[in-house]
């Protein structure tokens, strides 16, 4: 079963349902942007079941919500029948975006690590698509899973319930056997692993804050910063390799002057 696959069934659509909060870096990034919101075009990547719809829609000067699993739509639109957003949710997939203009959007997010479940490659690929239908100087805001979380990931707690226990202790031994052990990991900038997501049914892809960094600059992508999972808290640059209990991080950088 592919990544897609998943999204789109009604098992991992269900779980999505109870997703309505933003997350402490989303709640942090909102707070430095809101009062620019109003005069802005924003693309949504991967919307899920609206998590994030219903607290921007409303404050932007136009929105159109993506999402690239047609069972999510489906549901979506189920939801929500009599939304009036319902004209600017469609399907869509970020890695083929010709549906939308070049120089369009002023904000783009794609949140919940939603790019993070394609090939490096097609990484890439929508990396270049979200610069090119964004417009000159504006902002991309995105979340994907940090390498060096790769020790936590592998960690066994005692907290005096045996049945919890237990399952961690057989979800380290199919973590080893589906990605090997960690220090595998340790020199390397990216990496796709099996982090158990949806019963080890999805692969994701990891990469370290320096080199997530790096690879955005190659792209043009300019002013780049980062915010903590755990606290919504900017991140200084200084420490990056210090970086090691957030599953995942926020990013907030600036589209390129020249596409």
């Amino acid at each position: 079963m592919s990544n897609k696959d998943s999204w789109n069934s009604m098992k991992v659509v269900n779980v999505y349902v109870r997703e309505k909060k933003l997350q402490k870096p989303e709640e942090t990034i909102v707070g430095l942007i809101d009062p620019q919101l109003p005069d802005w075009r924003m693309l949504d990547i991967g919307i899920g079941l609206g998590r994030t719809t219903h607290h921007f829609a409303p404050r932007v000067k136009e929105y159109i919500g993506i999402d690239y699993s047609f069972a999510m739509i489906k549901t979506y639109r189920q939801l929500f029948p009599d939304s009036s957003l319902n004209g600017n949710i469609r399907l869509g997939d970020a890695r083929m975006m010709q549906d939308f203009e070049t120089n369009y959007f002023d904000f783009i997010l794609f949140s919940f690590n939603g790019i993070d479940y394609i090939s490096h490659e097609d990484r890439l690929h929508a990396l270049e698509e979200i610069k090119r239908v964004g417009k000159k100087g504006g902002l991309f805001i995105f979340s994907t899973h940090n390498l060096q979380y790769i020790d936590n990931l592998y960690s066994i707690k005692f907290g005096g319930n045996l049945k919890h226990f237990l399952y961690q202790c057989y979800r380290y031994l199919r973590l080893i056997y589906h990605n090997g052990l960690p220090q595998k990991y340790r020199d390397k900038d990216f990496a796709i692993i099996n982090d158990s997501a949806y019963h080890f049914k999805v692969t994701t892809y990891y990469i370290k804050p320096s080199a997530q960094i790096e690879q955005l600059e190659r792209l043009g992508f300019k002013n780049i910063r980062l915010f903590s999972l755990k606290t919504g808290e900017e991140i200084p640059k200084a420490d990056l390799h210090a970086i090691t209990k957030d599953s995942w991080i926020y990013y907030l950088c600036e589209l390129p002057s020249e596409n």
